[in-house]
């Protein structure tokens, strides 16, 4: 009746100390719940803006390297650069052409990672613990069992031998995503340079815009002269003299929106260049007859254009890389068969003295896996339709840009002839219109207006000009040349 008494009160303080603890992880439980959402216990939360109201401080987090040089690269100081000089230096500093450069490269490192999947792994492996082995007969006897202290080291090697060609495909998927990648680079490069070319050329178009501003400011300034000269001898009234000074002063206004816009262009030309748009940049004339070339045919450019384009390149080798995907979703259908070797030492001491070595052959075969695999075949199928009809896309888009480069070429090369033709016209006009009022057979009306239609004769000979350097420019781009040996 005693022992009996004691196991009851054993039971009993069992089952309070149960309840006790159960009701604490309970209170606890409920405290927890309760201040979880007023918690920060890291500090981020508290680093948004106390208020929707307020703005965002800085951070104290490191800001990215910047360029060293404070004006202009130390290459381009002081010397008068070509087109081909800019396009060469541009796309080496821009960081468009840095950034697809290190994503191609990231691409390539991804080849390695895949390849190391055929070779074996190699591990060494170390543990201590304190264990007590319980079982089920040490229970029922109330046997007493000590726990005692377990030391192992040593390596073990693993091998894939089989995988159903996983990692064949896995490989080749790597190798075209490079290739893609590698393209879109190209890509990235053939922009950047007509990027650089385009601000080139729209910087040498406000030179010459300059120059047409400057030129009419001296004629202007002469018609004023003139008129001063004829009202002083009684030849012209005096509104003869207004109407020059107003037609100087809108020559001189727009001089001065030719020089902005001159330095805005230079600004233009030094950002695509990926340097400071405060950068002095010196470049070199074009001949003006260049544009006199022989236009080809636009068939064979359509077929250019589809060897050559790096777009249609790298789609291609993403068709093969989705490709690749199927015959590596394909490969879980297959089991897997690998090697493993074992050898270390293990013992009751720190320093293990008992040899304990393994080898072994294992396979692997998913019987079920819930029709995922099914699906991740069809799923990479689909994706790589996708990618055959958007390669078709692609193409369909090059071809209509290929056309209509290629008919934009042809109409600014029969613009540039118009305007010539317009600037023959309008300086004759200038120097008849000239003539007569200096000889008192016109009037000043007539003058300035020929003044007027000969500085909008030559701003339309530079617009053309600008356009036709532009237009092959994109022509070359749309046909897939390399615009890096320009110039």
């Amino acid at each position: 009746m005693k022992s009996e008494l004691s196991i009851l009160i054993k039971d009993n303080s069992r089952m309070l100390r149960t309840l006790m603890l159960t009701l604490m992880l309970l209170c606890f439980s409920l405290l927890s719940c309760t201040h979880l959402e007023s918690m920060d216990p890291f500090h981020t939360v508290s680093q948004a803006p106390s208020s929707a109201a307020t703005p965002y401080e800085a951070s104290t987090m490191p800001e990215p390297e910047r360029p060293q040089w404070t004006s202009a690269p130390p290459q381009i100081e002081e010397r008068l650069l070509s087109v081909a000089d800019c396009i060469r230096i541009g796309v080496e500093l821009n960081p468009r052409t840095q950034s697809s450069w290190q994503a191609m490269k990231a691409a390539a490192a991804r080849i390695g990672v895949e390849r190391s999947a055929y070779l074996p792994e190699v591990d060494f492996f170390s543990s201590a613990n304190r264990e007590k082995q319980l079982s089920f007969q040490n229970i029922q006897t109330g046997q007493s069992i000590e726990a005692g202290n377990v030391f192992d080291a040593g390596f073990g090697l693993s091998y894939l031998l089989f995988d159903g060609g996983g990692r064949s495909a896995r490989v080749d998927g790597s190798r075209s995503e490079f290739e893609s990648g590698a393209f879109l680079h190209n890509a990235v490069l053939q922009d950047v340079a007509l990027n650089i070319e385009r601000a080139y050329y729209d910087l040498l178009a406000a030179r010459w815009l300059l120059q047409v501003a400057e030129e009419t400011v001296k004629n202007t300034a002469y018609h004023v002269r003139l008129a001063n000269a004829r009202y002083e001898n009684g030849l012209v009234p005096r509104s003869d003299v207004l109407k020059a000074e107003t037609e100087k002063a809108d020559a001189d206004l727009s001089l001065v929106s030719a020089r902005n816009g001159v330095r805005i262009a230079e600004g233009a030309l030094a950002s695509a260049m990926g340097i400071k748009v405060s950068a002095s940049i010196k470049i070199a004339d074009i001949d003006s007859d260049a544009h006199a070339r022989e236009i080809e045919q636009i068939d064979r450019l359509l077929d250019e254009a589809t060897r050559n384009r790096p777009e249609l390149r790298a789609a291609a080798a993403q068709i093969r890389a989705r490709q690749a995907s199927v015959e590596e979703a394909a490969a879980q259908w297959w089991p897997k068969l690998n090697a493993d070797l074992g050898y270390g030492w293990a013992d009751d001491v720190f320093a293990p003295r008992r040899d304990e070595w393994a080898i072994g052959v294992s396979l692997t075969f998913p019987l079920f896996t819930g029709f995922k695999r099914g699906y991740q075949v069809q799923q990479a199928r689909r994706v790589a339709d996708q990618a055959q009809a958007d390669y078709q896309t692609q193409l369909r888009s090059v071809e209509l840009e290929v056309w209509t480069a290629y008919s934009n070429l042809v109409e600014a090369g029969e613009a540039i002839e118009a305007a010539r033709s317009f600037v023959a016209s309008a300086e004759e006009s200038a120097r008849l219109a000239e003539g007569e009022y200096k000889a008192g057979s016109g009037d000043i009306i007539a003058l300035i207006d020929a003044q007027t239609a000969l500085t909008t004769a030559q701003n339309r000979l530079v617009q053309a000009r600008l356009g036709w350097y532009t237009a092959r420019a994109q022509f070359e781009r749309s046909v897939g040349r390399s615009l890096l040996a320009a110039g």
